[in-house]
């Protein structure tokens, strides 16, 4: 009998000299860090980040292969007045229009009064430009973007394909503006990478 007691008695000792359990070793390691910051926390850009008023109201769209700024500049121009830059191209609204929405269905607005404006860009320059991602912006008094109309009754092209050295290219856009919102607008043409985008300023009359 004393030599099984002496046997457990040195079997309990050996198992309570394993010390503390491994979870108790730094009950606080886990809990202690300090979160990383966010590296984007207040980086979001502004809806027209890149752009600056009045000149460039409306940011320039990204463009495969167009990763740098636009070369070539021009300054705004009334909306009677040709948008002309240094290297001979122009652009230009040759024409205002007006007209109600008539178009049934999913979609359409009869009644709602538009704006249709014919844009020309006169390419007097020694390099061909590709219209193929033109991009038209109006904007009212207050700088709020207006809608596009695509009803067919007005008749809408817009640019596209490569308009020639020494030729030139026209597109109509239409737009939901009603008659007596059009005294004080900004029309935007960002028609390429290479050019700054045509700004207008004035009435659409």
């Amino acid at each position: 009998m004393s030599i099984a007691a002496l046997a457990l008695c040195v079997s309990l000792v050996a198992c309570s000299g394993t010390g503390e359990p491994a979870s108790e070793v730094n009950p606080t390691s886990s809990s202690s860090a300090t979160p990383a910051p966010d590296p984007t926390a207040g980086s979001a850009p502004s809806a027209n980040s890149g752009a600056t008023a009045p000149d460039e109201p409306v940011a320039k769209i990204e463009r495969a292969g167009h990763s740098d700024a636009p070369t070539v500049t021009a300054d705004a121009a009334d909306t009677s007045d040709a948008v002309s830059y240094g290297d001979g191209v122009s652009v230009s609204i040759d024409d205002v229009s007006s007209g109600k929405e008539t178009s049934q269905g999913p979609g359409s607005f009869p009644g709602r009064e538009y704006a249709r404006l014919t844009i020309t860009i006169d390419n007097g320059s020694s390099d061909s430009i590709d219209l193929g991602t033109s991009v038209l912006t109006v904007l009212d008094a207050k700088g709020a973007t207006a809608v596009r109309v695509y009803a067919a009754e007005a008749k809408v092209t817009d640019f596209a394909g490569t308009v020639a050295a020494g030729k030139s290219a026209t597109a109509t856009y239409a737009f939901a503006i009603p008659e007596d919102a059009r005294d004080e607008v900004t029309v935007v043409v960002d028609f390429d990478g290479d050019h700054t985008s045509a700004v207008f300023h004035g009435g659409l009359d």
